[in-house]
């Protein structure tokens, strides 16, 4: 059985085993294409609007991409998709992240779930990763997909406007803290060797993940890497180039192959997917007994942050770090560095001196009171002269 438009539908009738549940997916999509409508017509919902947009996405983009796009897509046709695509508004987005947000929902989920389970309608299996509450980064992206369809939908010509259009979307806090030293190593010493690999470049050149995801052999040089796709190239126009240290030339001397295919390979031979390292980074924070909230994304925090502590110039860790201006030196890696070390020494610095500084003020021989002599005539005033 489906819900379609509020209303149930009987897909297919036989026992709940892997041949009937296969025929009611194909049953299913089947009723969809049906019920399709073009998503240039006035009467086009929502969901129509987004399944050409990830038509498009899958032909255009790469597969990660269109995986992230596809989680996102889905979600929102789900619970927005009846709306016609032309009347959808703001406050739609809004109620849709607000239920990705809201705890009741998790708890109806595994509720659902669990009966699922308990009357045999689906296997445990199946069923996937448990639900989980969406944070500000994660309802960040959902806005930024929802806006993204209907404004590529609009550069198509398939709507006249973007119904979006003005819809907020504001960025979420940074992440305010940076990977330990002691994190780093217990990481290290415990990852297998492909991740451990993965997990030092991160720390040793301060690479954002994806980069080193995408990281390919053509872009390596002997004492550098040269990234022609980076996720700041629309902004600053130029290719971002990553300097080696000697424990990562060493690397790339031990790693290089045939010169052909991506840098940094898992277990099995393939790119690493954003889903893998996440996946890596849980297991051993489980494992090790980390905080919940140590990801890959910290090692690069901790470079930018060492760069501070041992005073590289701003602009400097800048360019090291592919930022197009001081705003994230100032607001993130100047803050995280080891609170304010940086700042206390140069307070130090500032207020040294080769004399001993008394501590009350009134010892001083300026500010200490002297006794008047009632003989001698006080100062003149301004009036008196």
């Amino acid at each position: 059985m489906v819900e379609m438009d509020g209303h149930q539908v009987k897909l297919v009738e036989g026992p709940k085993d892997e041949k009937h549940r296969l025929s009611a997916e194909e049953k299913f999509a089947e009723l969809r294409r049906l019920r399709r409508t073009a998503p240039s017509a006035p009467t086009a919902r929502t969901a129509d609007v987004v399944e050409a947009f990830l038509a498009w996405s899958r032909q255009r983009l790469s597969a990660e991409t269109h995986r992230v796009n596809r989680y996102y897509c889905q979600l929102f046709a789900e619970h927005c998709g009846t709306v016609l695509a032309r009347e959808i508004k703001p406050h739609h987005v809004t109620r849709w992240i607000g239920e990705m947000m809201s705890p009741e929902r998790v708890e109806r989920e595994k509720e659902r779930r669990k009966k699922e389970i308990e009357t045999g309608a689906v296997e445990k299996r199946l069923q996937g990763g448990p639900p989980r509450l969406w944070g500000e980064s994660t309802a960040h992206n959902g806005r930024v997909a929802a806006y993204r369809v209907f404004s590529w939908a609009k550069d198509e010509g398939i709507l006249p406007e973007n119904p979006l259009a003005g819809m907020k979307r504001p960025k979420p806090a940074p992440r305010q803290r940076a990977m330990s030293d002691v994190e780093f190593q217990k990481l290290y010493e415990n990852a297998g060797g492909p991740f451990a690999d993965y997990l030092l470049a991160l720390r040793e050149t301060g690479a954002r993940p994806k980069e080193l995801r995408d990281l390919t052999w053509d872009q390596v040089q002997e004492d550098r890497w040269v990234l022609t796709k980076h996720k700041t190239v629309r902004k600053v126009g130029k290719a971002r180039v990553i300097i080696l240290s000697s424990a990562m030339r060493a690397m790339m001397d031990r790693l290089k192959r045939d010169g052909q295919g991506h840098v940094f390979l898992n277990t099995e031979g393939g790119p690493w997917s954003m889903n893998a390292v996440r996946l890596q980074m849980k297991r051993l924070r489980d494992r090790l007994g980390l905080p919940s909230d140590l990801c890959a994304y910290l090692a690069r925090h901790g470079f930018g942050t060492r760069a501070i502590l041992n005073g590289v110039n701003p602009v400097v860790v800048a360019e090291l770090m592919g930022h197009n201006s001081l705003d994230m030196i100032s607001k993130v890696y100047v803050h995280l560095a080891d609170e304010h070390a940086h700042l206390k020494a140069a307070v130090e610095k500032i207020n040294s001196t080769t004399k001993p500084v008394q501590a009350d003020p009134l010892a001083s021989p300026r500010l200490r009171a002297k006794p008047v002599d009632p003989k001698k005539p006080g100062p003149k005033t301004k009036a008196a002269q």
